[in-house]
């Protein structure tokens, strides 16, 4: 009876209801998604091979090995599956075994025991009829009194063996233990979503090093190019031919600033690779090996993509896996009103003599129970019970919320890709034109054409083109790195 009273009372089935609270995009296609993806495309595990980059997968291989977030999150969740099962509650007897001895002095000088004496015995043996067959008889007698010691030693051992059972008839524990495993779930998650993010970052730390260094080679050209235009101004200078001294004061101005312009790159490239070098566990020399541009091999976001495979991002996952740990402490309250059963025994030897803690005429034991009802409590279960309750429902408003903002984030994601795919296109088509524009504004000066305020003018534009066209490729690739994170990032398992 009692063990079917167990098992009906410490059933658990979760009642959490979320159907229809968040509208997902119709037909589960998402409502930005104008731009092409393939139809079977998969993102491997460790994607970050998708950009064919071998001076980043050896980054990724570092980091993965040296990261030091990575590593202290790592060893906080093995805290937490530590302090996990040192936390649940034992549904089973706890057994415990004792062995002890001890050894107790005794002063009998100055008390009342000090005149005192103990009897001692002797004994006769009386020779009676032998031809009755029985033995002789002994006759005892107290011969005189010896003086108690005035230090006397006690020894005792003891070997035991206890338990203590609560029985979990209302499935109080069992709930409680199932709400640590759920609070573990939370924290497995959030490990694994902090992972994710911290290789994502690590990548976009690693572009922005091999973009700063394009930048750099792109500034270093500059200067090259503006020392030639330099040379040409003051050569015509020099002999009086189709330059003035604003030409020559203008090129030599344009030179030195794209000097500096390059030492500031420099400065900044020098900054990201430090960090980047840090980043992934090593000593920041600055001298980390890196790509000399920027890889033309994107992720590619399968097209076929339902709109729940949100729900497999880690984040979602630990949220969700918030409402239930919230469930479960709410039925955990509702229960705390129930009485507790408690059931006690212990069996052991107690000896004065160390040679018979072993014998069975030294065995004690003991057996006990007890039932705890809580009667007044001052309010306290019924608060306790309705924080549970706010807390349950809070965790659905927030899950609602992440719920809803993993949505924007992906619609708004698709959105600016394709963009980006637009802005590189034309970027692209603008950069042919300043170059054709730039060389030909240098063929008109040299036949004195045209004045070097449009030869300047035409190189800022070819060069800022450029620039922007590295930074737009760059800016494409974060895009990509955003998308897999907010769709959870593996989909080899779809």
């Amino acid at each position: 009876m009692i063990g079917s009273l167990f098992i009906s009372c410490s059933t658990y089935s979760s009642s959490i209801n979320l159907d229809g609270k968040v509208e997902n995009p119709n037909g589960d296609e998402w409502l930005a998604e104008n731009i092409e993806f393939s139809e079977d495309s998969t993102i491997p595990k460790d994607w970050w091979n998708i950009f064919r980059d071998e001076n980043l997968n050896i980054i990724m291989n570092e980091f993965l090995n040296n990261n030091y977030d990575l590593k202290i999150a790592l060893l906080s969740l093995q805290a937490s599956q530590s302090l996990s099962v040192f936390n649940k509650s034992s549904l089973l007897p706890d057994l415990s075994f004792g062995l002890g001895n001890s050894i107790k002095q005794t002063n009998n000088k100055g008390t009342q025991f000090e005149d005192m004496g103990i009897p001692t015995m002797d004994s006769i043996a009386y020779s009676g009829d032998s031809d009755s067959g029985d033995p002789d008889p002994t006759i005892y007698f107290i011969s005189g009194f010896k003086k108690l010691e005035e230090i006397s030693l006690t020894e005792n051992h003891q070997l035991s063996l206890s338990s203590r059972w609560e029985v979990d008839l209302w499935g109080k524990m069992s709930l409680n233990n199932l709400s640590i495993d759920k609070d573990l779930e939370i924290q497995q998650n959030d490990f694994n979503f902090f992972k994710f993010s911290l290789i994502s970052q690590a990548i976009k730390i690693y572009f922005n090093v091999v973009e700063l260094n394009e930048q750099v080679s792109l500034a270093n050209s500059s200067v090259i190019a503006n020392q030639d235009v330099f040379n040409i101004v003051e050569e015509r200078y020099n002999k009086g031919i189709g330059a003035s001294l604003l030409d020559y004061r203008l090129a030599k101005s344009n030179l030195l600033i794209s000097q500096a312009s390059l030492e500031r790159r420099k400065m900044t490239l020098d900054s990201y690779k430090r960090r980047l070098e840090a980043f992934i566990g090593r000593y920041p020399t600055g001298n980390v090996l890196i790509s000399s541009s920027l890889s033309n091999y994107l992720p590619v976001i399968p097209g076929n993509l339902p709109s729940d495979i949100i729900k497999n991002r880690p984040d979602i996952i630990s949220s969700y896996n918030k409402i239930e740990s919230a469930e479960l402490d709410l039925y955990h309250a509702n229960k705390m009103k129930y009485p507790s059963f408690n059931l006690t025994s212990s069996i052991g030897t107690s000896s004065g003599e160390l040679k018979d803690i072993l014998n069975g005429d030294a065995l004690v034991w003991g057996l006990g129970s007890n039932i705890l009802l809580p009667i007044f409590q001052n309010g306290k279960l019924k608060a306790n019970e309705d924080l549970a309750g706010s807390i349950y429902e809070k965790a659905k408003v927030e899950y609602y919320d992440i719920l809803l903002k993993a949505f924007s984030e992906i619609e708004n994601k698709l959105a600016v890709s394709q963009m980006l795919d637009t802005q590189v296109f034309l970027l692209i088509e603008a950069l042919s034109e300043v170059e054709k524009t730039y060389e030909l504004a240098k063929d008109r000066y040299n036949k004195g054409l045209i004045d070097l305020i449009t030869v300047i003018d035409s190189q800022k534009r070819m060069f800022d083109t450029r620039s922007q066209m590295i930074i737009a490729r760059k800016a494409l690739i974060e895009n990509r790195i955003d998308l897999l994170i907010c769709l959870g990032g593996d989909f080899s398992e779809l």
